[in-house]
């Protein structure tokens, strides 16, 4: 089984609707998905989030060789804490797929995303959103999760397509 550590927002309902959607279709392509709201959710207690053990588990997935980390930065800018676990990935594993989604961006005129992004070892998706109905929401995850495993392919991780 490949396993695949997603980095990205997680604290709106859009963020985590997003990551829902696409683990759905990574997991479609045979991929195991490790989904940041859900490991959050465990260290939430009475009220307090235990950001210490947030930090350790996704710096330890971040930093897992068996795992490939799947980096969203979408936006204005990138995710304060998923700019953090892409740091991480690259210096352990050396490999990452990067990509976005905002409609405003293409890779011919990208102005917007941090230099850092561009590391050695980073392949680039980007697969703009344009859907405005919900019966064209799965169709898209559809073509973003094939570009996502196309990146994982050219990277030769180790993992076959």
């Amino acid at each position: 089984m490949k396993k695949l550590y997603l980095a990205a927002g997680l604290f709106n309902a859009a963020e985590r609707l997003h990551n829902l959607y696409l683990e759905k279709h990574l997991k479609r392509r045979g991929y195991e998905v490790i989904l940041p709201q859900r490991e959050a959710k465990q260290f939430f207690h009475n009220g307090i989030f235990d950001k210490a053990g947030v930090v350790r588990i996704c710096r330890a997935a971040a930093a897992d060789l068996q795992n490939l980390c799947i980096v969203c930065i979408d936006g204005a800018d990138a995710d304060s804490g998923t700019a953090v676990e892409f740091g991480i990935t690259i210096t352990a594993t050396g490999k990452a797929v990067v990509y976005r989604t905002d409609s405003r961006t293409a890779p011919e005129r990208e102005l917007g995303v941090n230099a850092m992004f561009a590391a050695e070892g980073a392949s680039f998706v980007y697969e703009q959103c344009f859907f405005t109905e919900l019966d064209q929401v799965d169709d898209y995850y559809e073509k973003l999760a094939e570009a996502i495993h196309q990146a994982i392919s050219s990277l030769e991780y180790g993992f076959s397509s």
